[in-house]
């Protein structure tokens, strides 16, 4: 049985890649910040007959992160998959306050937003979430990887890699960074036998849509199944023209 690791455990798609990963027959362990909700998440899953374990730390420290890698290979082994699902979501803009309190799309859960611009303090802290961190949970997994010749790493991207919506101006400079860094993470370690890819979600995760977050699951699960031939640096989940940015004038 192989082992999985997603480090941004959540009940969208945090907890759908972990039942789909586990379901496939993976001994998946999770990460996410809350103690309280991992602990809900471990109990639940589990009491479908899934191998999980959750562990309760922040990705954005590295000393913390340290001791899990090594709790996790110690129980399941090094992980043959590693999922990095973890952000910093919160509305803001760089400059100017936009007034929104929250910010929602269609039926989906909204974000309350940040409230005010962001500060270089603030967009630090974003980024070492959501770049920093990934890169730190890479190099915590690659060794064993590169050792045994094969493995996966999986980074949670999305559509505003490629073109900022208003009000997520750090969240949009964050994503941007982490396509960079697996783009280059591809080319350093496929000679490895290591395929990395970065999806990129084009819309709004909503339940019994396009983008419902088990449909997305399992686009991550047949990119791990992938033959190296068919790998690729990043993977656009797109199923329709929803990838607009939808802050703009054109669609309000």
């Amino acid at each position: 049985m192989t082992s999985a690791l997603l480090i941004g455990m959540g009940p969208g798609l945090g907890r759908s890649l972990v039942r789909t990963f586990a379901l496939d027959g993976h001994k998946v362990s999770f990460v996410g910040r809350r103690a309280e909700e991992i602990a809900r998440h471990q109990a639940d899953l589990r009491a479908e007959g899934l191998d999980v374990t959750g562990y309760a730390g922040d990705a954005g420290e590295p000393e913390v992160m340290d001791r899990i890698h090594g709790e996790v290979a110690q129980k399941n082994g090094p992980p043959d998959v590693l999922i990095y699902n973890a952000a910093v979501i919160e509305p803001s803009r760089f400059v100017t306050c936009s007034g929104m309190g929250e910010v929602k799309y269609g039926t989906a859960p909204g974000w309350a937003s940040l409230g005010e611009p962001a500060t270089r303090e603030y967009v630090l802290k974003t980024l070492n979430t959501n770049v920093v961190g990934a890169l730190h949970a890479v190099q915590s997994v690659a060794p064993a990887m590169i050792e045994r010749g094969a493995g996966t790493i999986l980074l949670t991207g999305g559509v505003l890699a490629f073109g900022p919506w208003l009000e997520w101006g750090p969240t949009s400079l964050g994503k941007a960074a982490l396509r960079s860094l697996g783009l280059s993470l591809d080319k350093e370690l496929r000679p490895a036998g290591i395929h990395v890819c970065t999806i990129a979600i084009h819309g709004t995760m909503q339940a019994g849509t396009l983008y419902d977050h088990d449909l997305v699951a399992q686009a991550y699960l047949g990119l791990h199944h992938m033959v190296p031939e068919e790998w690729r640096p990043e993977f656009h989940f797109r199923p329709d023209d929803a990838g607009a940015d939808p802050d703009s004038p054109e669609a309000r």
